[in-house]
């Protein structure tokens, strides 16, 4: 089938393809207990180039795939195929959709994964457009085929049993009956059910009849049901329970999108194009979040067709932003569960388990430190005091024990090992291990102080401070502005160019001029047009995970500019292959869903467009925007901070924030110029604000109470802070609040 048109359609966003004569490409069906992976062309074929060749696409029902998928043919009575034309593909990430002609009939099929069920839903819609009668025949195909997951130990099969009962073709392999079973069809008996044995699976074909008049149509509703303990009797049962509500689960599921998407934290920019983005990515960390019990609890796949499995790192650069767009549920899950393996490991965080629960890869050096600073993440912007005391004595256990013991020589101070980047070659010191090591030990000084534990936070502050001196002399190379992304063993620093070279600035270890000099060599050396490259002069590849790690940097360093573009880049992996999704190159390549790209893209614009820094145990939030060139303002409404949630707007040297309820007040500081040293104050109601000062920057500091709104604006010379009265609070509409006409 020739596409003549796509387009994503998605709430108020449309999207048209930036490759528009790509003509297979492939996308992604998901909900939490079952995915699809199928191509816009409506056949089937293999996907995977890396884990199960040539099988990762299909149906899948982890740990197990249940089918390759669904092709849908029409047939004249004398048995002809008319040629469709006027294809139109609409993706909706809730579902997709085509709508094209054959001869006088107009064709509409919608597919959509049932949200929380192993379920797939084909609704199939003929309408008879022309002047006279249409009869024919409707033949739907499914590909049926039991496989275990990749690594997964479950590639012994017994042999497939497939048959018609009623209007339902039921299955199970012979060595998983009781366990592995499948129902497909629709509430109708066929005319005839064909049964095709395939090199692996069979070929199940349902034939309908039909006969419309002109201007009637009909709509067959087709349901594949999955389950994985139960066998074929818990497919059946699960079938019997969704049949004939297809219109119904597709409205509820397109709600799900819309709540979870548009509803909550959602932002509002000059820039259209950053609006859809931050939507888009939070689709896609919910086309990500998946629930494959008993084998695992809720978690984010990270990447799609090639890694549905639990990763760490992938897990943990996401953690940050997931939680702060109101993924905190999924997170949480995905967190507790690697603690869970990294406890039977001596505290040493997994790299890679498999969709039943196997630890394929135990772990690379930097995934234990990185543990421990995306807890931390987790726990500034939710307060949760439960999770911090379940997983701080495995943070402690990965960096105190684990790390010392296995990956470093009796002394060091750096982990030796693989990190994030694996290339031969390099010092056996590895960049990125050394500086999430740092983040991991300011994590756990900081996680120390909230759990009262003043010895624990004084040991940690103490190495802290060693590591960092220390970096500074060992890593630095003065004649190349940059540090060494290696070390050797013998003290030798290496620079290879490697995209790692970004770390020691985003992450704090640098002293402020070497960062500055760095970002520029990097900004000029590095960057190409898509982004960070993964390496200089050597590989000019530009992969979404050190953009979205330079566009943080380029935010806390005060270039907004490149910060914007940076993440815009990441975005545009959406209108290339897969619309709508955020890929794991740029423009296009690997994994055409990935977890990281979204996940970075959210925490972006969270933490670095509108500077959003919580710890939320405290109930205290500084606000740190930085806005482009030309931007008038930025609006995030109803994130949560803990228990508080806010709408915050920026502006060029204001701020209007609504608290829009909490337990208590807020401690809301807000960074002014260094050079600010006088305040005014127009405060109708509570304590008076305040210029507090630290790490050399200066902020306005007030506490909100709940459901108030405050704004502060910066004037020269002085900051001017203003509550609206009673009155003023009334007729203001979401965060535009007068301006104030006098200073107290």
């Amino acid at each position: 089938m020739l596409i003549s048109q796509r387009t994503l359609r998605f709430g108020p966003h449309t999207l048209l393809a930036a490759d528009p004569t790509s003509e297979v490409v492939p996308y992604f069906l998901a909900g939490r207990k079952m995915y699809y992976v199928g191509m816009t062309t409506g056949d089937i074929q293999p996907i995977g180039a890396e884990h199960l060749v040539g099988e990762m696409g299909g149906l899948w029902v982890h740990p197990i795939k249940a089918a390759d998928g669904m092709t849908l043919l029409i047939t004249e009575p004398d048995g002809t195929q008319p040629m469709a034309h006027n294809v139109e593909l609409i993706e909706l990430l809730s579902h997709i959709e085509w709508r094209y002609r054959i001869g006088g009939m107009e064709v509409k099929r919608r597919d959509f994964i049932v949200e929380d069920h192993a379920a797939f839903v084909s609704l199939l819609t003929l309408r008879n457009a022309g002047a006279r009668p249409r009869r024919g025949q409707l033949h739907l195909t499914a590909w049926l085929k039991f496989m275990g997951c990749w690594f997964g130990g479950l590639d012994a099969r017994g042999g497939d049993e497939f048959w018609l009962d009623d209007t339902v073709v039921l299955g199970y392999d012979r060595l998983w009956q009781g366990r592995w079973g499948v129902a497909c069809g629709t509430t109708t008996r066929p005319e005839r059910c064909e049964l095709v044995q395939r090199s692996v699976g069979r070929e199940a074909t349902l034939v309908y009849p039909f006969e419309l008049g002109p201007g009637r149509s009909q709509t067959w509703e087709f349901l594949l049901t999955v389950d994985h303990e139960r066998g074929h009797e818990g497919a059946r049962h699960l079938f019997d329970q969704l049949a004939g509500n297809g219109e119904k689960l597709l409205i509820e599921k397109v709600d799900r999108y819309h709540q979870k998407v548009f509803k909550g934290v959602a932002l509002e920019t000059p820039d259209r194009a950053v609006n859809r983005a931050f939507a888009l990515a939070k689709a896609n960390l919910q086309l990500l979040s998946a629930d494959y019990g008993p084998n695992l609890p809720a978690y984010f796949l990270a990447g799609v067709p090639e890694y549905p499995q639990m990763f760490g790192c992938d897990t943990e650069y996401t953690v940050p932003g997931a939680t702060a767009a109101g993924f905190a549920d999924v997170a949480k899950s995905s967190m507790l569960a690697l603690a869970d393996y990294g406890a039977r490991a001596c505290g040493r965080i997994p790299h890679e388990i498999t969709t039943n629960g196997r630890v394929f890869h135990p772990g690379n050096t930097q995934e234990t430190p990185q543990f421990a600073a995306a807890c931390w993440d987790f726990f500034r912007w939710t307060g949760d005091i439960a999770f911090l005391r379940r997983v701080y004595p495995i943070c402690r256990e990965g960096i105190d024990e684990y790390l010392p013991a296995v990956w470093s020589a009796a002394g060091s101070l750096y982990p030796i090992g693989d990190g994030v980047v694996e290339r031969h070659g390099m010092g056996a010191r590895k960049l990125d291990s050394t500086c999430y090591l740092f983040q991991a030990l300011r994590a756990l000084r900081d996680m120390a102080v909230a759990l009262e534990n003043p010895d624990d936070a004084r040991r940690y502050g103490s190495r802290l401070e060693t590591l960092g001196r220390r970096f500074e002399s060992d890593w630095w190379l003065e004649e190349q502005d940059m540090y060494a992304d290696s070390l050797h063993t013998d003290g030798t620093p290496q620079l290879d160019g490697h995209w790692t070279v970004v770390l020691p600035l985003m992450l704090g270890m640098a002293g402020e001029e070497r960062a500055r000099r760095s970002l520029a060599r990097i900004e000029r050396e590095w960057v190409n047009r898509w982004g960070l490259v993964h390496t200089r002069e050597r590989e000019e590849l530009v992969w979404t995970l050190p953009t979205g790690l330079l566009a943080l940097t380029a935010f806390q360093y005060d270039n907004p500019d490149l910060g914007v573009r940076l993440l815009q880049n990441i975005a545009e992996t959406a209108s290339y292959g897969t619309l709508g999704a955020f890929k794991e190159l740029i423009p296009i390549g690997l994994c055409f869903v990935q977890l990281w790209s979204s996940g970075l893209y959210v925490q972006g614009i969270i933490e670095g467009l509108l500077g959003l820094h919580p710890l939320a145990h405290l109930h205290r939030l500084a606000v740190d925007p930085k806005l482009p060139t030309g931007w008038p303002s930025a609006q995030l409404s109803e994130v949560a901070v803990g228990a508080h949630t806010v709408t915050v707007q920026a502006a060029p040297g204001r701020l209007d924030l609504l608290h829009i309820g909490g337990p208590e007040l807020l401690d809301l500081r807000y960074r002014v110029p260094a050079e600010i040293d006088t305040l005014a104050h127009n405060i109708t109601y509570g304590e008076a604000p305040q210029l507090i000062a630290d790490d050399q920057r200066r902020w306005v500091q007030i506490n909100l109470a709940p459901g108030r709104r405050i704004t502060i604006t910066v004037q020269p010379g002085y900051v001017e802070v203003h509550t609206p009265d009673r009155r003023e609070e009334q007729s203001s509409n979401g965060v535009e609040v007068e301006q104030p006409t006098a200073a107290g």
